[in-house]
């Protein structure tokens, strides 16, 4: 049973009219428990039928229907709306919302929350916004990457790459996706609450180019020096990565080309026709940047 249905009953429940639309949902719903008279592409529900459909929400949902309102789940956690019923899901939040992922780079403890973390290289920990934000946070940048294996294994990424924003001692963050754990527009929040620099490390395609420009504040793009960057996206690029994603961001990118931390590399990439993922710099040792 999903939430419009649920909302669309306890409407029926708490209302004292009798007759309502006859949406799909509802009908589906009527015919199953036969609850209901059609009339027409109305349904009509007495007194009865309301008693039947608050022991169904009770039932199915452990939803009590005398104390619940189609509006009782806004503003709840996932974890609050289990005392209304007994799916989570209903407080409408997507996974993760309000959420972000963090740590801090290798040799560094991540002081957030009032707390200092000494973690192991795989690690990261996962907090609610608003917890992060109620303490100073004792780093001087952001580091935010755009792939989630790169976050992952921040410490394999090729020393010299990320030399100048190390200097920095920055919160790492993961810029979020729809799996769930951590989302852009927390991280978006973040960067917008806090008032040091940000750095961008994403990936040397079209792509990653319109995620950093999305960003509410940006400093820096991480990268090697442009014309390193140009030799490496003709000797390692992907051409078909770069035309498989240009056509659908070609008005941001246009746009993009005069920005003052995106145009250089932006342009580099446009004039190679190639991408390059982030992970390429993953391996510390590497000498494809020597």
């Amino acid at each position: 049973m999903n939430k419009q249905l649920i909302n669309t009953l306890l409407r029926v429940f708490h209302s004292e009219e009798t007759r309502f639309e006859s949406g799909k949902g509802l009908r589906e719903f009527c015919q199953t428990y036969n609850i209901g008279l059609f009339k027409g592409a109305s349904l009509l529900f007495n007194e009865r039928d309301k008693e039947e459909i608050a022991l169904i929400l009770k039932g199915r949902m452990g939803i009590d229907a005398s104390t619940t309102f189609p509006d009782s789940w806004d503003g709840l956690t996932r974890a609050e709306s289990l005392n209304l019923g007994r799916n989570e899901k209903l407080a409408g939040g997507a996974v993760g919302e309000g959420r972000v992922q963090v740590k801090a780079l290798r040799g560094h403890k991540l002081s957030v929350c009032g707390e200092q973390w000494a973690l192991p290289d795989r690690a990261e920990l996962g907090l609610d916004l608003a917890a992060v934000l109620e303490s100073p946070i004792s780093h001087h940048s952001i580091l935010l990457v755009e792939n989630k294996q790169t976050f992952h294994e921040i410490w394999r990424v090729q020393e010299r790459l990320l030399r100048g924003v190390s200097e920095t001692n920055p919160v790492v963050v993961f810029r979020g996706d729809a799996e769930g754990g951590a989302r852009a527009d927390a991280v978006n929040r973040l960067i917008a609450s806090l008032d040091i620099p940000v750095f961008a490390f994403v990936d040397y395609d079209p792509a990653g180019m319109v995620i950093a420009g999305a960003l509410p504040r940006l400093d820096k793009v991480v990268a090697p020096d442009l014309d390193e960057l140009g030799r490496l996206l003709q000797t390692h690029g992907m051409s078909d990565r770069f035309m498989a994603q240009l056509a659908a961001a070609k008005q941001s990118l246009e746009m993009l080309r005069s920005h003052s931390a995106i145009g250089p590399i932006w342009n580099v990439i446009l004039r190679t026709g190639k991408g390059l993922p982030q992970e390429f710099f993953h391996g510390v040792g590497d000498s494809r940047l020597a």
